[in-house]
């Protein structure tokens, strides 16, 4: 399963690449095409309908990242969500719990700690009491 949203994230991760250097080169192409004409001449036929396409496949560009964006985050929270409940399902311990259960160690090997010192006292002052 997990593979399969892995190869999902990865498909969309590159179309969204891929797209995005192609309106680049759309933007450059528009740049650097055919000289503008001088001030007030009108385009050629040509010319308009070059700067047409280009105009259009750049929005189209446009709005399919920002659909690929939307998805991709959309993806994201479900995966997160999902995972989330799986993780619940399983009781799997969360990062929360794993800190509870290190504070109640800590506690427990000073306890252990202060045991330890106190039988030590006492095997001390039993063997000078049988000496």
């Amino acid at each position: 399963m997990s593979d399969l949203i892995d190869k999902a994230i990865l498909i969309g991760l590159g179309l969204e690449k891929k797209a995005k250097e192609t309106l680049d080169e759309l933007e450059r192409a528009g740049k650097a095409g055919v000289a503008a004409p001088a001030a007030g001449e009108p385009l050629s036929p040509k010319q308009a309908v070059e700067n047409k396409v280009v105009e259009e496949g750049i929005k189209t560009l446009k709005d399919f990242l920002g659909l690929v964006k939307t998805a991709k985050e959309k993806l994201d929270k479900e995966v997160t969500a999902g995972s989330g409940k799986v993780l619940g399902k399983l009781n799997v311990a969360t990062q929360e719990d794993i800190e509870v259960v290190k504070e109640m160690i800590r506690v427990s090997r000073e306890k252990i700690e202060n045991l330890d010192k106190r039988l030590a006292e006492l095997e001390k002052i039993q063997k000078e009491g049988m000496s």
